[in-house]
């Protein structure tokens, strides 16, 4: 079986399968073999890997912390945070990325309140995290950024006017568009 695994902010494929009590795994161009037995507690497993013992502890992640496919794997005491995927999903973020990386971005205001005013203007290039709007709501300030570098094309709602939830604010293009 082949998985998508992140480990300490990197990500790598990882190919396993179990014959017997030998557990084999292929990362990178790497193959380890270990004979490993699972203890009766059922999230600590014994491992033999070259000679030598380990217990690992191999648990489901907190809530929250690394989503519903994160595990928690303690080895000689250290937790590190996994997360485990289907290679699959790996190739459909990548799909995802470039297709927005391809549209239009409508920026659009996340509560109702008054438009104070925009950081940008039309036909100005914009990249990823830039403030572009200014809501104020409940005499609170929000700045709204660019999800995605561009040009933006439209404003759509005039300085100084009261906005709603989900009312779009202006576009921006990708470059080259």
């Amino acid at each position: 079986m082949k998985l998508w695994v992140t480990l300490e902010g990197r990500d790598a494929e990882v190919e396993f399968h179990a014959a017997g009590e030998t557990l084999v795994l292929e990362v990178e161009g790497r193959r380890l073999e270990a004979d490993f037995h699972r203890l009766p507690d059922g999230e600590v497993y014994s491992l033999i890997v070259n000679g030598r013992s380990h217990e690992v502890r191999v648990a489901g992640a907190p809530a929250g912390e690394a989503g519903s496919t994160g595990l928690e794997v303690t080895l000689e005491g250290t937790t590190f945070p996994v997360e485990v995927r289907h290679p699959i999903e790996k190739v459909l973020v990548a799909v995802r990325r470039a297709a927005a990386a391809h549209s239009v971005e409508t920026v659009q205001a996340p509560m109702p309140g008054l438009l104070v005013g925009y950081r940008v203007k039309a036909g100005e290039r914009v990249t990823a995290g830039q403030p572009v709007a200014v809501i104020e709501a409940m005499k609170m300030q929000n700045e709204l950024t660019a999800r995605h570098g561009g040009v933006v094309s439209e404003l759509l709602v005039g300085e100084r006017a009261t906005v709603s939830a989900g009312q779009a604010l202006l576009r921006i293009v990708p470059e080259g568009a």
